[in-house]
């Protein structure tokens, strides 16, 4: 052992099977902590909030920078021709343009599909509570979905079995209140929405 190099020492097979063995199970752990914090992060609604709602901001004024300003339309005056008699003149007032109002501090949210379907201009405020509501519906729904399913199960055996009739009674009002939390949600986000232009 004295021919051998003290750096040599600490490599044996057996300390090396134990570093590998801990770095491995140090990357799991890092792994499945990164993939809670990302899942917590999209069902909560601030993943998207934190990390996606800057790219789509910088996009959306990108493209607002991008296209050409409208350019005002010039409107035709009136021209007075000189009379030979003393008559009076009477002149046209310039016909007034109607145009849509130009809504500088609003994002713009597209919500393609189900029921809430459309594509509307929201203030700041209002843009993240849609976000937030929007998130806590399709909670809502996946509570609902969850205790329907609960409900079969259990209202199922209770028929068979005496143990099962009180699940079977905490799961109605499982889906009970579950179905009051969809509705809530939903009459939050169809106000929002009518308040979009």
């Amino acid at each position: 052992m004295l021919n051998e190099s003290p750096y040599k020492i600490g490599l044996r097979p057996k300390i090396l099977s134990r570093a590998r063995l801990i770095l491995g199970s140090l990357l799991l752990l890092l792994t499945v902590v990164t993939i809670a914090g990302v899942h917590q992060g999209v069902t909560s609604g601030d993943f998207d909030r934190v990390l996606l709602k800057p790219f789509r901001e910088f996009a959306a004024g990108f493209e607002k920078a991008t296209q050409p300003s409208p350019t005002p339309t010039p409107t035709p005056k009136p021209r007075t021709t000189p009379s030979p008699t003393a008559a009076p003149v009477k002149k046209s007032a310039p016909a007034v343009q109607q145009t849509q109002p130009v809504y500088s501090n609003c994002i713009r949210k597209n919500i393609r599909e189900g029921e809430f379907a459309s594509n509307k201009c929201y203030s700041q405020q209002d843009y993240e509570d849609l976000q937030y509501y929007l998130g806590r519906y399709e909670t809502a729904k996946l509570n609902l979905s969850s205790a329907e399913g609960f409900l079969k199960i259990d209202c199922g055996a209770a028929q068979t079995f005496e143990v099962k009739k009180a699940d079977c009674e905490k799961d109605k009002q499982d889906k009970a209140a579950a179905e009051a939390e969809v509705n809530n949600y939903r009459g939050i986000i169809q106000g929002i929405i009518a308040k979009g232009k």
